[in-house]
């Protein structure tokens, strides 16, 4: 008899286990707490893309500083100002640079791209999250 309760007792302590395991790992996590994020769309921030490539890979060959994508990314960054220039260098730090691995990208490449532009600074206690 008791190993037959011992049963019940192990297959329901089982059940409930698997049921409140399931409601926990069904919740999604709630957003980031007021997580800034740029107010530009990255395919509008595209040009600024090759830019930043050339800062930050600048022995590739490949990478060419077009003037003119120089011209148009830093009149985007002027029109968005400093603390937001530097929310959106750091999104566009994210994105897939070419011969570049994602994680050896800094906050201080994130700057150094946006020192091409004059009159563009970030605020001195920024970070890239």
């Amino acid at each position: 008899m008791a190993s037959k309760n011992m049963t019940t007792i192990m297959a329901l302590y089982l059940t409930f286990n698997l049921v409140f395991l399931g409601f926990i790992t069904a919740q999604t996590p709630p957003p980031p707490a007021n997580q800034p994020q740029c107010p530009v769309d990255l395919v509008d921030l595209k040009v600024c893309l090759n830019v930043f490539t050339n800062i930050v890979n600048p022995q590739d060959p490949a990478n060419i500083l077009n003037p003119q994508d120089k011209a148009q990314c830093c009149t985007l960054l002027t029109k968005l100002g400093g603390p937001i220039a530097a929310l959106c260098s750091c999104e566009l730090a994210r994105t897939r640079v070419p011969g570049v691995a994602n994680a050896s990208i800094t906050t201080a490449q994130a700057f150094q791209f946006l020192k091409v532009c004059p009159g563009v600074t970030a605020p001195p206690n920024f970070r890239c999250n």
